[in-house]
């Protein structure tokens, strides 16, 4: 049996054992890059159980994320820039990571009931845990092939997030 801090009594331990029973992975789904004039973007899909996406969706995500990539583009953007679009369970967000002088990053969110309804979430809000999963990887990534790899822009656009399920390959009958 684990040992309890007892900082965390009562409703805390209560709390996080919620979010624990409730807490569930969701597949992360990369895109293939956006290749803008003046800048890379490795954009993903997050989906919450049941959610659907579509062509449309990541048009109307790129129209809003390329807005904001341009004001980022005018505060220093260094051209490499990262996007969550998360379909979670009751809204959807979209997470605008760029790239910065200075080994510095800027990060812009914005949520809506549905992607061509996004509006810029309030000072304070941070990305949330499938969210933060995504832009790990992304950081590791940039350490590893920008700023430790002699800066190979191919080999950060091909190391992307992949967490969707994978077939078994055991449950394959050979011969097919």
């Amino acid at each position: 049996m684990p040992v309890s801090d007892p900082a965390l009594a009562g409703a805390a331990a209560v709390a996080l054992t919620g979010l624990a029973e409730a807490y569930r992975p969701r597949p992360v789904i990369p895109l293939l890059p956006w290749h803008d004039t003046h800048r890379l973007v490795k954009p993903y899909i997050v989906t919450a159980r049941g959610r659907r996406w579509d062509d449309q969706m990541v048009a109307l995500a790129r129209t809003a994320a390329g807005r904001q990539l341009d004001f980022d583009d005018a505060m220093g953007s260094v051209g490499l820039a990262v996007v969550v679009l998360h379909l979670g369970e009751d809204s959807i967000h979209l997470v605008v990571h760029s790239w910065t002088k200075d080994f510095q990053s800027r990060l812009s969110m914005f949520s809506g009931i549905d992607v061509d309804d996004l509006r810029p979430m309030p000072s304070g809000v941070a990305p949330c845990v499938w969210e933060l999963e995504v832009l790990s990887h992304e950081r590791s990534a940039y350490v590893t092939h920008i700023l430790s790899g002699g800066v190979d822009v191919d080999a950060w656009l091909d190391d992307a997030l992949d967490t969707r399920p994978q077939p078994d390959a055991q449950a394959i009958p050979s011969g097919i």
